[in-house]
């Protein structure tokens, strides 16, 4: 993580960093911070001139200014109206270019006051470390021989002492974010059910959350079949972990997240195509959200009730593995028929939502899952799919991702889904047929959280970066640690309401 510095803008031009960022708003060239900067470098203007730099959304220049102070400058357009996301895709490309020079120390100057100014200062540290995030664990040090020196600094140009606690409050959430990535980065066999647990356990010590899990016997004892079910066929046992924080009082009814850990997800004995099996580490990712989400509830110190489970196995084929056409016998007594093996999230997901809903009774449940491909298909890469039960909680959640930049659409629950899960032998199937299966897959969950206001988020296109996007300057490649950020949102302004 980056040292982060406040500094003024007459202090940062005197300064020799390596690299500054300065955010220009469209059509501003006349105004501060380019007048200044363009008196002090005469030729700055002719290179923007020349370049037909004018401060719109997307474009950039990098130029070399004469004697001292910043060695390069790095303008950044960002059109005329400026929101968060424009101050995070500054501060991201600003920290990417930083990267590629070999700058150790660089700036970055933006219209902080542009829309709430701490705010301004938190997103930019944010998105700078979010940009900067690599998952290094296997790469052996030789292997980094000759590299370009790495970004060590941060200095926010136009901050004082208000800015720099904003700033350092970006950099918590995003050692959460790197977190949730890690771990769903993390090879397949070492981030296991057990391995998984192990992270889990290591957070709860460090950060004095209450950690509980739920093992096969305790499972068996519970009619948690959806969970024993998937897990089956692996040789690692499944289990179910939960993590607490009670940051209001006991006396006050908690707010439950719920994350999908398939840790390894084949498809069981309808086992998937190569190509799909290769990113299938990856439907651990609402489970690793979970486990990064409860980091930094923690470290933010938020005054809220929250409980975190994640119900997590291995969908393998082994001599054991369930089958098309099994019923189980779920947590709440309903009985699901296994249309698909490879429809198995959604039993994890039931178990620990109707175990949840038992007994913590939460004031609301919010689930995560890389739950179906009929998602991607309908929003692409580029957002999640929201599912409720309840008007106010989902608007809840649609303006805390409009605050965050991770893109929700408000996706239907219509009685037509809950007649496509009809079975002949038990309750309900596990699957609806092929069209509508991100609606089918949410009408199944919608059965076990009984009357609690609940919301389901489909992030099955945006858990990690693929093929067709989610191309932000702030997303490396691989998992992206999606909707923490806008649930941490959802929490705090939970938090601010009630005090």
């Amino acid at each position: 993580m980056l040292r982060i510095r406040v500094s003024g803008f007459r202090e940062a031009l005197e300064e020799e960093l390596d690299l500054l960022g300065v955010a220009v708003v469209e059509e501003k060239l006349g105004e501060e911070p380019f007048k200044s900067l363009a008196e002090r470098y005469p030729a700055l203007s002719r290179a923007a001139e020349a370049e037909g730099f004018k401060g719109s959304d997307g474009q950039s220049l990098l130029f070399y200014p004469d004697g001292r102070g910043p060695r390069r400058i790095l303008l950044l357009g960002v059109g005329g109206e400026v929101d968060l996301e424009k101050i995070r895709v500054a501060a991201a490309n600003t920290a990417l270019k930083a990267r590629e020079t070999g700058s150790r120390r660089f700036g970055l100057l933006a219209p902080w006051d542009a829309v709430e100014k701490p705010r301004c200062f938190e997103e930019a540290s944010l998105a700078a470390h979010m940009a900067l995030y690599e998952y290094t664990k296997y790469k052996s040090e030789k292997s980094g021989e000759g590299e370009k020196p790495r970004p060590e600094e941060l200095v926010m140009v136009g901050g004082d002492d208000e800015a720099l606690k904003a700033a350092e409050r970006g950099r918590l959430i995003a050692e959460a974010v790197a977190l949730a990535r890690d771990v769903g980065n993390a090879p397949p066999s070492d981030m296991n059910p057990e391995g998984f647990e192990r992270e889990a356990r290591r957070l709860a010590e460090e950060k004095g959350l209450v950690v509980k899990v739920l093992y096969k016997e305790d499972l068996e004892k519970l009619s948690m079949n959806g969970i024993l079910g998937v897990g089956r066929g692996s040789g690692v046992p499944p289990r179910l972990v939960v993590l607490e924080y009670w940051g209001a009082g006991r006396d006050k009814p908690p707010i439950a997240v719920v994350g999908k850990g398939v840790t390894f997800d084949s498809g069981g004995l309808g086992i998937k195509r190569h190509e799909s099996m290769m990113e299938m580490k990856y439907d651990k990712c609402g489970a690793a959200t979970v486990l990064g989400l409860m980091k930094a509830v923690a470290d933010l110190r938020l005054p809220v009730n929250i409980v975190g489970l994640m119900p997590l196995a291995e969908n393998m084929p082994g001599e054991n593995a369930y089958k098309f056409g099994d019923v189980l016998r779920m947590y709440n007594g309903m009985t699901v028929e296994i249309g698909h093996t490879d429809a198995e999230g959604r039993l994890l997901l039931a178990d620990a939502l109707a175990y949840a809903v038992d007994k913590y009774k939460p004031s609301e449940i919010i689930d995560l899952a890389t739950l179906t491909g009929s998602i991607v298909i309908a929003l692409g890469n580029h957002g999640a799919g929201l599912y409720a039960n309840n008007e106010e909680l989902a608007e809840k959640l649609l303006k805390a991702a409009e605050k965050t930049g991770e893109k929700l659409w408000r996706m239907p629950l219509w009685k037509e889904y809950y007649e496509q899960l009809k079975s002949q032998v038990a309750d309900i199937n596990n699957v609806g047929g092929r069209w509508g299966g991100a609606g089918t897959a949410a009408a199944f969950l919608s059965k076990f959280v009984g009357e609690t206001p609940w919301t389901h988020l489909d992030i099955a296109g945006t858990a990690w970066v693929q093929k067709d996007g989610p191309k932000k300057p702030y997303y490396p490649k691989g998992a992206t640690g999606y909707a923490l950020r806008l649930i941490l949102e959802h929490l705090r302004s939970q938090a601010s309401t009630h005090h």
